[in-house]
């Protein structure tokens, strides 16, 4: 690799492992001491705004080192509003750009309230995968037998406890890839219904069907909010799933990232108008993927800017303020500077990372659903 490609890594991947790492000794561990015990809503508020605040700091890589545009239309996403969030899954970096829209509200501390239902492998990614569980993602092992307890007592604590959240599921289960398409056609023709067109897969709806059952008994969310999200290269290209794939962290870190522009739409859903049945909610489901493979076809046409007929939100195309965003990468890099200089001098603050460590570890293998 050339030297701009290693500084390029270092800027990015170092400054996200190295943050990470010494923010959840600095901030996130103790506000598990400080604040879970007292109160499980104030302890939810602490994290969310640590996280987005972190995460903003992190949009550096996408929009700025890597040059992609965020183009936002459709809906608003209203505010201090828990919103159940299902969209199309396309690469490994689709929440990474949720983020971007969280911040086009306008509220940084929306860029911290998502939390996301998950694969359950992620759980004991060290540092990653613990912070998520500590903000409240739900792992689930894509097993229904086995996932529908697990699920149904993680909502029923997340909308008792009313914490702040956006809650973003994937109804495909999984990514798009050429083999994964495949699966999904082999499984519409089994079960008697035509392929979905395009780059999208075919919805399992039980978990979905779930969180709105949960939500009529608890009143949590206020609207059910359906994202398409797309990836479009210099010349306003659609790229294809391959194009993309388990390479694009890769591609990320070295500032090689093939897309030059991301398309989210949203389409907002008074939660009391979407359907709970899990028969029904696959029918209303069926229908939503078949508007997103018309609006994905929209897009590849030849001209074609934006989705077709989409109103772009007013914050749509420009960039992370860069004065917040530098503010921010240099305040969590004094604090890792200074977390670097307790582990260094501190046998006691030593000491404590590593019980703070093993007890995360610990935690999030047991992956209690009531966190």
């Amino acid at each position: 690799m050339t030297p701009l490609q290693w500084f390029r890594i270092f800027s990015s991947l170092g400054y996200v492992l190295f943050t990470s790492v010494t923010s959840t000794l600095t901030l996130l561990v103790p506000a598990v001491v400080l604040l879970r015990p007292l109160s499980s809503r104030l302890y939810a508020r602490a994290t969310s705004s640590i996280f987005a605040a972190w995460w903003t700091s992190c949009l550096f890589i996408t929009e700025r080192l890597n040059g992609v545009s965020v183009r936002v239309t459709g809906d608003e996403l209203p505010l201090n509003v828990p919103l159940l969030i299902m969209s199309n899954h396309k690469c490994n970096l689709d929440w990474m750009f949720l983020w971007s829209c969280a911040v086009r509200t306008g509220s940084l501390f929306h860029v911290g309230v998502f939390r996301a239902v998950a694969k359950r492998e992620i759980r004991t990614i060290p540092i990653f995968g613990w912070g998520c569980k500590l903000n409240g993602f739900a792992y689930v092992r894509r097993a229904w037998d086995r996932d529908v307890g697990h699920l149904t007592r993680w909502a029923g604590a997340q909308m008792r406890r009313r914490a702040p959240g956006w809650v973003l599921i994937f109804p495909e289960g999984t990514r798009y890839t050429d083999a994964n398409k495949a699966r999904s056609d082999a499984a519409r023709r089994r079960e008697g219904a035509s392929e979905l067109p395009g780059e999208i897969l075919r919805p399992r709806t039980k978990g979905l069907a779930l969180l709105l059952g949960e939500n009529e008994r608890h009143q949590y969310f206020g609207k059910v909010v359906d994202m398409t999200i797309q990836y479009t290269d210099a010349s306003g290209a659609p790229l294809a799933g391959s194009q993309l794939g388990t390479r694009c962290f890769g591609q990320l870190a070295k500032g090689e990232l093939p897309v030059a522009t991301c398309h989210v739409h949203f389409e907002t859903f008074d939660a009391r108008d979407v359907p709970v049945e899990p028969e029904e909610v696959a029918r209303w489901c069926e229908i939503r993927w078949r508007r997103k493979a018309e609006m994905l076809a929209g897009l590849a046409r030849p001209g074609a800017v934006g989705y077709p007929g989409a109103k772009e939100w007013a914050s749509s195309g420009g960039a992370v303020p860069f004065a917040k965003q530098t503010a921010l990468r240099i305040l969590f890099t004094l604090q890792g500077l200074a977390c670097v200089g307790c582990l260094a001098r501190s046998s006691a603050f030593a000491a404590y990372a590593v019980a703070a460590f093993a007890g995360l570890a610990g935690m999030c293998y047991l992956d209690p659903p009531w966190w």
